[in-house]
């Protein structure tokens, strides 16, 4: 079963019921539209599955999701176009369509919203609020809409997973990847695994048009007299009262700021 067979039939169970007077019927209308939105951002994540890590693909809250999708690929929250011209004739167009995806904006305009509907209201007193009807047929109306076009999008999946970059993490094993900025010569990338701290220096040869990355650690040295051993430490490791333990003496070693004054 795909993800956009789920979506429209969400979609079609909710419009079935679209417009009603009736709160309990809306509620469930609501929960089959939150629920085609949950799809549609699964959807989009599987189209840079191969760069995202173990924790990226346990993440289920659709808002969190899509803003590490957006960390890997600043566009994948943006539709490609797609053209087609003739063999014959370049100025004979066979196929023009955009692909029509939901964006970060939409999912958190009316994600939460549409929550709000499934609990129960009360004002200040604590006294029940009953829902506004025509309000909310109106809200859950406008986002039919939207995700109708979204669904029925000429074209969709379309992600240049060729173009994506993507390595295992040195320290983790994880996987780490984005899809490029090749305007810039230089960036930092961090490992999508919340418990490493690894980070790397990715460097873009724009003659050769290829991509490569270096650990982004720096040297520090064991604080015992008598050993004074060279150690490499991850960047992103270097906090005030982080440790680490030399690895010829044994020694655990504290990192602290200092202040020196000339």
């Amino acid at each position: 079963m795909k993800y956009r067979d789920v979506a429209r039939g969400c979609l079609n169970r909710a419009n079935a019921m679209l417009p009603s007077n009736s709160e309990e019927v809306l509620r469930y209308a609501a929960l089959e539209l939150r629920q085609c939105l949950e799809c549609l951002i699964y959807e989009r994540a599987c189209c840079y599955k191969s760069v995202l890590s173990n924790d990226d693909l346990k993440e289920w809250q659709p808002s969190r999701l899509i803003k590490r999708l957006l960390e890997i690929a600043p566009y994948a929250d943006k539709g490609f176009r797609l053209t087609m011209a003739s063999k014959e004739d370049e100025n004979d167009i066979i196929m023009d369509e955009t692909e029509r995806v939901l964006s970060r904006k939409e999912l958190s305009k009316h994600y939460h919203k549409i929550g709000s509907y499934l609990h129960a209201s009360f004002n200040s007193d604590l006294e029940p609020i009953a829902l506004n009807t025509t309000s909310v047929n109106k809200s859950l109306e406008r986002l039919s809409t939207l995700l109708d076009e979204v669904i029925n999008s000429p074209i969709a999946k379309l992600a240049p997973k060729a173009g994506l970059f993507a390595f295992d993490c040195k320290k983790c094993g994880e996987r780490v990847g984005c899809e490029p900025n090749y305007t810039v010569s230089e960036f930092n990338l961090h490992c999508s695994n919340s418990k490493c701290s690894a980070s790397y220096e990715v460097t873009f040869d724009a003659v050769n048009h290829q991509l490569s990355y270096e650990p982004d650690i720096v040297s520090a040295t064991c604080a015992k007299k008598d050993c004074l051993n060279s150690v490499s430490i991850w960047q992103r490791d270097i906090k005030h009262g982080n440790t680490f333990t030399c690895g010829k003496c044994g020694l655990l070693n504290v990192i602290g700021y200092s202040i020196s004054l000339a």
